[in-house]
């Protein structure tokens, strides 16, 4: 089974501070670096996401970690994945390894990014419109994090297919993508070995309540 849930931050308290106790030490630590305000409330809030979907949904109490690539484990048969932009987390969880991206879309010279996309992709996709853009960039960054090292210059050689399937010079990749819908004016992709069985949308105040 494959879930995701997800939750605007927009509600998060003034007091956002009293939370940063309940999460590990390492992410304390990093938020405590983050020098914009909006950075700090999207960690905190994703991270308290997870945990409570560890629990709630899942029975589990698991030890988080980063690996050497910096990609988050549970040490034990269960994977989940983070991302968030804007006003919005977003969290994975899985049986398999997953990956998961949300970009706000924002406006860019797409021209700049050609070195991400495959030559098929360029051919594929008008990715000279925003949708398209967006649609193929979460897509490249949850795979890169499905695969563990992110958005990297060597995806060049993963080409996205319209129906998901993503294509190596020697064959399939086991993982697909995934679109979802988390708001207008956002794109979200995961990418799994799974099928997609719920996204759940949270508000702050179901967080709040958990903790508390």
């Amino acid at each position: 089974m494959t879930t995701i849930a997800y939750c605007k931050i927009d509600d998060m308290p003034a007091e956002w501070q009293y939370y940063l106790p309940f999460l590990e030490a390492e992410v304390v630590q990093r938020v405590e670096r983050m020098r914009k305000v909006e950075d700090q409330l999207r960690t905190v809030c994703a991270h308290l996401l997870t945990k409570m979907e560890f629990t709630t949904t899942f029975q589990k109490e698991l030890c988080i970690y980063k690996d050497s690539n910096g990609k988050y484990q549970t040490g034990q048969d269960f994977h989940f994945n983070i991302s968030h932009s804007g006003d919005y987390v977003a969290c994975a969880f899985s049986a398999f390894p997953v990956g998961i991206d949300i970009e706000q879309h924002v406006k860019r010279d797409f021209s700049l990014f050609q070195s991400l996309w495959s030559e098929e992709e360029k051919q594929l996709y008008p990715l000279h419109e925003q949708e398209a853009f967006y649609g193929l960039w979460t897509a490249k960054e949850s795979y890169g994090k499905y695969k563990g090292f992110g958005l990297h210059t060597s995806l060049t050689e993963a080409t996205i297919q319209r129906d998901g399937l993503i294509h190596l010079p020697l064959g399939i990749e086991q993982a697909h993508v995934i679109p979802f819908f988390i708001a207008p004016n956002y794109s979200a992709t995961l990418c799994t070995e799974d099928s997609l069985d719920a996204v759940t949308p949270y508000k702050w105040g179901q967080i709040e309540a958990f903790f508390k």
